[in-house]
């Protein structure tokens, strides 16, 4: 599907940083194709993925973070693959199966306390899609357990889980955090949150959401998760600001959400994430999704939120640039080099050198106003100097790298010379 008669927000190509790679792609599309397509697919990432003619194919990075998804989709289409390979991949697939009922035994647990103590949760991400997307639940590989409970259980909700031995409550350093982290004895972490979002504008929906969680069965237990359209604008919306992203798994959650709710309220979905000041991401990850990947939104959807992302907010700007510039792509030469037109590039620059008060008072921290001026010289001070410094090591390293070639030549001629 092709958005291109669309007229996209002005960012949107520089915040494509965070998406993934040509081909990181072509694997996704063979996990989540069907037949001829998925077989087409790993064909070509086949061939493009260095790491293959290498040894195994685990040990290419997507494939290491995709590697249930991959195992299912090399069994079900049958693609070709050498014997030492699929061998891993399916010890891999038999690790993950051990380990999810493990997982689920432990989230059953979980559950089943704050259930009988009267703490409503919503369980998140992929703790509530591996369960209700995904075919089988081993599928979904999840590092932690998520779930959303409200500001005044959290501390009661930590309290309690000692008694499922869990310990180490770990309430970050950052003023105002709104989640704290525990660690189960398996080594297995835990996460209770307040908050569906890292950054505070993004939440202003959050009551709504809690309205319109549903009844779900997770680990056997009945509890509640995110509505479809809630739970896609918070993997796309948590995708872009978090490092996770590089798991490539917040692609398949969104794609198979898409794909088992083809009655997804599209209306309600556009109204959250203006709502939550999120329809610059969602603009770029839905994109991507429609675009590469076939997903299943309607072309009329895409009209109303690229006329809606357009009209962002200069602080909605700034915080999709704080996300993108987290990417490993997300240099700030990458960013204004990738930016569309000079509304993109101007957008980039204001960024990087003279950002609003409300950004800064929140990235940097700062507690009082009169240390703002002090703030806007030191940026792009701090910049200028990284560049330098930056110039200089590599600089060094050419030098490095031109004298040790100069002395195995050296080497070399005596050699031959004593030979």
């Amino acid at each position: 599907m092709s958005q291109a008669a669309f007229s996209r927000p002005p960012l949107a190509d520089s915040l494509s940083v965070v998406l993934p790679t040509r081909e990181e792609t072509l694997l996704l599309r063979a996990c989540l194709f069907s037949s001829d397509s998925a077989r087409q697919a790993w064909k070509e990432w086949k061939s493009r993925a260095t790491e293959v003619e290498d040894g195994l194919v685990g040990n290419n990075g997507a494939v290491k973070n995709l590697r249930p998804l991959v195992f299912d989709a090399l069994r079900c289409h049958g693609m070709e693959l050498d014997k030492e390979s699929w061998t891993f991949l399916r010890s891999a697939y038999l690790k993950e199966e051990l380990r999810s009922k493990i997982f689920r035994r432990i989230c059953r647990d979980i559950l089943l306390l704050l259930a009988k103590e009267g703490i409503p949760t919503i369980v998140l991400k992929g703790t509530a899609l591996a369960e209700t997307v995904y075919k089988n639940p081993v599928l979904r590989h999840s590092h932690d357990i998520e779930i959303l409970i409200k500001d005044q259980d959290i501390s009661r909700a930590a309290t309690l889980l000692r008694a499922l031995d869990f310990k180490g409550v770990e309430p970050k350093s950052r003023p105002g955090i709104s989640h704290f982290t525990l660690e189960h004895k398996s080594a297995l972490p835990l996460v209770l949150h307040s908050r569906l979002f890292q950054i505070p504008y993004h939440n202003t929906s959050l009551a709504e959401m809690w309205s319109r969680r549903q009844d779900c069965h997770i680990a056997d237990v009945r509890t509640h998760i995110l509505a479809p359209c809630d739970n896609l604008l918070h993997v796309c919306g948590h995708a872009f600001y978090s490092r996770s992203r590089q798991s490539l798994r917040w692609v398949s959650d969104a794609w198979l959400v898409i794909d088992r709710h083809r009655d997804l309220d599209w209306d309600l979905l556009l109204d959250c994430a203006r709502q939550s000041r999120l329809v610059l991401p969602l603009s770029v990850t839905l994109s991507y999704l429609a675009e590469e990947l076939d997903a299943a939104i309607p072309a009329t959807f895409f009209n109303r939120l690229f006329a809606a992302a357009s009209k962002s907010t200069a602080i909605e700007r700034e915080f999709a640039l704080f996300g993108a510039r987290s990417a490993s792509a997300g240099s700030f030469r990458n960013l204004i080099r990738k930016a569309r037109g000079w509304r993109g590039r101007a957008s980039v620059l204001k960024w990087m050198l003279c950002p609003s008060p409300d950004y800064l008072f929140w990235v940097q921290q700062i507690r009082r106003s009169w240390l703002l001026p002090f703030h806007y010289v030191y940026r792009p001070a701090r910049y200028a100097a990284q560049r330098t410094w930056l110039t200089l090591a590599e600089s060094t390293r050419g030098i490095r790298f031109r004298k040790d070639r100069l002395f195995a030549r050296v080497n070399n001629c005596i050699r031959s010379l004593s030979g």
